[in-house]
């Protein structure tokens, strides 16, 4: 495979290069005969925090709840979620926190401890399935949110594209 930056891809090629968007967040697309496999670099702010995924998405959404704002100090959080087996490698040190939801199940949320930056997270309520802050991935071509919950307590300023579901709550 030859390395080139998305500039370079030439059009139409894209599954045949690996693909670098930026220093910090990547990701390769793999053919692996017939099969198209993604593999995805997410990383947290100063780089030392690091997961490899390998893999489709399961689901994408944001979450607006009035907890996901204080999470991210932002309107809302946007996770992509993968079975864990995806999981290729944890690279880098990491600590988590653990905080009950609305629905009394709790939520680890793993962090830099160099940087403080969110990078991946773990349900009780969804065993098996391990999610990432998109934003970590540092690729603007993400897609988009299927859903997104807590839709009641988003800001109003927030509009989002029509075929994002509106959750009321989750």
């Amino acid at each position: 495979m030859r390395n080139l930056t998305d500039r370079q891809l030439p059009h139409g090629l894209r599954h045949l290069y690996r693909i670098d968007q930026v220093r910090r967040g990547s990701f390769e697309m793999i053919l692996e005969g017939d099969r198209k496999m993604i593999s995805r670099t997410a990383s947290c702010v100063c780089g030392s925090l690091a997961v490899r995924l390998r893999g489709p998405t399961v689901n994408v959404h944001a979450c607006s709840c009035s907890a996901c704002q204080r999470d991210s100090g932002s309107a809302f959080t946007y996770t992509a979620f993968f079975p864990e087996s995806a999981v290729v490698a944890i690279e880098g040190e990491y600590r988590n926190w653990r905080r009950i939801t609305s629905s009394g199940k709790w939520t680890d949320s793993s962090f830099c401890p160099t940087c403080g930056a969110t990078v991946f997270r773990r349900w009780e309520a969804l065993p098996g399935i391990f999610g990432v802050r998109v934003g970590c991935f540092a690729d603007p071509t993400f897609e988009h949110p299927a859903k997104m919950y807590f839709s009641s307590q988003r800001y109003q300023w927030l509009s989002l594209p029509k075929d994002v579901e509106l959750i009321e709550t989750q």
